[in-house]
């Protein structure tokens, strides 16, 4: 982040507290130092996930009297900060990923949301996702990127004095999102695919709200990869996920995109709507769909026109639909 002071004195000091405390932060207006609190330790308590593989955290600090105080943590446990004084909610977040992970309504703790970005190409076979079939009902869905991990919290409790003595924030980081796992048991023909094949899944929050500790309500479609096992004759992905969109309760489709070698394509759909919703844990869904069939595909079907790009154009698809029932 950077440092916006035009006071060198203060810049240096601020410099100095960042070195010290292993942070970056937004600067205070130095004119005014009886409205600061110095020395405040912040603290971040893993024992809700001790394994956690967290190396960065960002701080926001908001009340009513200021703009948003951000710091940025290179020591996942914590540092020494300082900030105005009086009342404040606190959120922070994990920031290992800024170029997976976006940031949008900063300025509003209610409002700050994490969401991933769309996506051009289903990466598994580089087919383009240009004018890719659908499943009915999800045509206008975004296809958003997965999350990695996240971790937050929040505090809406927090009074900092003005005072030589130190003072500590603490906060209590959790896991910010849901990890699915796909897997299609007795595929048969799973020689004919490639070892990796697009899937997507439908209707799941687009994005998260630490300050609420809840997803948002915009529902999108999250894109992912399954690996080919011939000898299991199975094809798995695991991922991540925001979760179930808040309000009312949608269905979820899988779609699976197999690129054949003749430059045609097979779309398959699967309605997985119970799996999702009825899920004995929400933040640990396993869907299963069994006796998935590909087709067989010739040993030396002729090649495609050699067209360049970096993506897959496919001529055709032809499309199955499947129900499944739990």
């Amino acid at each position: 982040m950077k440092i916006a002071n035009h006071n060198l004195t203060a810049l240096l000091l601020s410099g100095i507290f960042m070195l010290s405390a292993g942070c970056t932060h937004k600067d205070l207006n130095e004119d005014a130092p009886t409205t600061i609190a110095d020395n405040v330790e912040v603290y971040f308590d893993w024992s809700r996930i001790p394994d956690h593989n967290a190396s960065s955290i960002v701080l926001y600090l908001y009340s009513e009297e200021h703009d948003v105080m951000n710091y940025w943590f290179n020591d996942p446990n914590g540092g020494t900060i300082r900030s105005y004084a009086g009342k404040k909610t606190a959120i922070c977040h994990s920031n290992d990923d800024p170029y997976v992970h976006y940031l949008r309504n900063q300025h509003s703790h209610n409002e700050l949301e994490i969401y991933t970005d769309n996506t051009a190409v289903l990466v598994g076979q580089g087919i383009s996702t240009r004018g890719i079939p659908r499943a009915p009902g999800t045509e206008e869905e975004p296809l958003r990127t997965t999350p990695t991990m996240i971790y937050g919290a929040q505090n809406r409790d927090i009074d900092l004095k003005v005072t030589s003595f130190v003072q500590s924030i603490t906060l209590y980081p959790e896991e910010l999102v849901c990890r699915y796992s796909v897997e299609f048991t007795d595929v048969e023909n799973l020689k004919s695919a490639e070892v990796h094949i697009d899937g997507t899944i439908s209707s799941l929050a687009g994005g998260y709200y630490p300050g609420r500790m809840s997803t948002t309500s915009e529902a999108v479609s999250h894109t992912f990869t399954l690996t080919a096992d011939n000898e299991l004759k199975s094809l798995r992905s695991d991922f991540l996920t925001f979760g179930l969109p808040d309000g009312e309760e949608k269905p979820h489709m899988i779609c699976v995109y197999i690129a054949l070698k003749n430059r045609s394509g097979n779309f398959y759909t699967f309605d997985v709507s119970d799996q999702v919703n009825k899920a004995e844990d929400p933040r640990n869904v396993s869907i299963k769909i069994p006796g998935l069939k590909l087709p067989e595909i010739p040993d030396d079907p002729p090649p495609p026109p050699n067209e360049g790009g970096v993506s897959v154009e496919i001529d055709s698809w032809d499309t199955f639909h499947f129900d499944i029932q739990v």
